[in-house]
C-alpha cells in the first residue's frame, strides 16, 4: 500500500464467490476487504478502485454511481450484512474515472486525492484556551510530547502477520485517546536555571508534566492547564502525575529519559462515546502503549511497567503467541461486551517487540453495523 491509512486505493479482485440463495449478487474480495457486487460485473484479477468504510464520496461521484441513498449520512461508505455476508467497501467503476489505466495504475496506489475522497473524522469539540484561573493564554505545544503512532486497519496491509510471528492481541476500546507524560520542557526559563543554581530544585528541573488528547495538548506545568475536561478528571482519579513522577525519579535519570516518558491510553465509559458506555457508571482509563525517549516499549515491558510499576490499568490482553487467522477471528467475531448484546469494537495486534511496522487494528464488522443502527460515535 502506498498509504496504509488510505480509504480509496487501487486493488485487484483476488476472489469471487457465490452467495448462497442469491441470484443477482456475489461476493468479491479485494485484498483483505470484501464487497457485495452485481453478479458478472467484475472479473478475477481485475484492477478496480476500492473505497473502504468511512470513505467520504464526493456528491458528483455518488450521483454518477447512483449510490447516494446507499451511503451513510455525509456520503460515507458503510459496512452492511446481506444474506450472512459482509460488504465492507465500495467498488468505483473504472468507466467513471478519467485516468490512463494502462500506464499510471498499480495495486496499492492511493486514489484519495485524485478522486476527492477523504476519510471521515468526527468533528472535534473545540475547547476554549482558558486556564483554571480564568486567564486566556496563547498556548504553545511541547514538541517532546509526541502524538501516538496512527496504525492502519489490517485490511489495508494483508499479510502483515504470518504464523511465525509472535504477537499480542488486546481488546480495542472505543472511547477517546489520552496521553500523559513527564517530558523535557520546550524552553528552560531563567527562573528554572536560577532555582537549579541555588539548589532549590532537583536534577529534573528541565522536565514537566503534560496532558493531552490524541492530537491536542491540554496543559502543562510550565504553561498552565485548561479549565476542566475528562483528561484532567482521569489524571486526578488515577493520580497519574504523582505516579509518573515517582516512576521517573525511582527508576530513571534525566540522561536516560532523554526527551521524556509518555503513556498512551483510552478513556471510556459514561459520556465519552454516544450509546457505547460499556455498562459503566463513570469514566475509566486503560494504558495501551508507552514511549521513552522517542522509542516505544515492547508489549511485555509496557504491560509490566503499567501494572507493576505505575499501578495503572492496562487494556485487556486476550492472547499472546503465534498469530493465525483463526486466532485473530476468535477475538474479533461474535465478541460482545459482557452481559450485553453489544459487539466489541475489535482488537489491536502487535508484534511482541512493539515495532511500529507490525501493529494493526482489526474492526469487528458487527460493531460497524451496530454502530450505525444505534448512532454510536465513529471508530478511530
Amino acid at each position: 500500500m502506498e498509504n496504509q491509512n488510505s480509504v480509496a486505493f487501487v486493488a485487484k479482485i483476488s476472489e469471487i464467490k457465490e452467495i448462497p440463495g442469491a441470484d443477482n449478487i456475489e461476493q468479491a474480495f479485494l485484498g483483505g476487504w470484501s464487497c457485495i457486487v452485481k453478479k458478472g460485473a467484475h472479473k478475477l484479477n481485475e484492477l478496480v478502485i476500492c473505497a473502504t468504510t468511512d470513505a467520504v464520496i464526493p456528491d458528483d461521484l455518488a450521483e454518477k454511481m447512483n449510490i447516494t441513498s446507499y451511503l451513510r449520512s455525509g456520503n460515507r461508505v458503510r459496512t452492511v450484512k446481506l444474506r450472512g455476508v459482509y460488504s465492507e467497501c465500495l467498488i468505483i467503476p473504472k468507466t467513471l474515472i478519467n485516468i490512463d489505466w494502462n500506464r499510471s495504475i498499480y495495486v496499492g496506489k492511493d486514489m484519495m486525492e485524485a478522486l476527492g475522497i477523504y476519510k471521515y473524522e468526527a468533528p472535534v469539540k473545540q475547547i476554549q484556551i482558558q486556564l483554571a484561573s480564568g486567564k486566556k493564554v496563547q498556548y504553545y505545544e511541547n514538541p517532546n510530547f509526541l502524538v501516538y503512532y496512527k496504525f492502519p486497519n489490517i485490511k489495508n496491509v494483508k499479510g502483515m502477520f504470518n504464523e511465525e510471528d509472535l504477537v499480542q492481541i488486546t481488546r480495542k476500546l472505543h472511547g477517546t485517546n489520552a496521553r500523559y507524560g513527564i517530558v523535557k520542557k520546550k524552553n528552560i526559563s531563567l527562573w528554572d536555571k536560577i532555582k537549579r543554581f541555588l539548589k532549590i530544585t532537583d536534577e529534573w528541573y528541565e522536565y514537566e508534566f503534560v496532558v493531552g488528547s490524541h492530537n491536542v495538548e491540554k496543559g502543562s506545568d510550565s504553561q498552565g492547564f485548561y479549565d476542566s475536561n475528562v483528561w484532567y478528571t482521569i489524571a486526578d482519579k488515577y493520580k497519574i502525575k504523582e505516579k509518573l513522577w515517582k516512576f521517573a525519579k525511582q527508576y530513571s535519570t534525566p540522561k536516560i529519559f532523554g526527551s521524556g516518558f509518555v503513556i498512551y491510553g483510552e478513556i471510556y465509559g459514561v459520556g465519552i462515546q454516544k450509546n457505547y458506555e460499556y455498562g459503566l457508571k463513570e469514566i475509566e482509563f486503560a494504558v495501551f502503549d508507552i514511549m521513552e525517549n522517542g522509542h516505544y516499549y515492547g508489549t511485555e515491558t509496557t504491560f509490566a511497567a503499567t501494572t507493576a510499576l505505575l499501578e495503572l490499568p492496562h487494556v485487556d490482553v486476550l492472547y499472546k503467541g503465534n498469530w493465525s487467522q483463526e486466532i485473530q477471528d476468535r477475538y474479533v467475531l461474535n465478541n460482545f461486551i459482557p452481559g450485553t448484546k453489544v459487539p466489541h469494537e475489535g482488537v489491536v495486534i502487535k508484534y511482541l517487540s512493539g515495532r511500529r511496522d507490525k501493529i494493526a487494528k482489526v474492526i469487528n464488522p458487527d460493531y460497524l453495523i451496530h454502530g450505525e443502527k444505534h448512532d454510536i460515535g465513529d471508530s478511530h
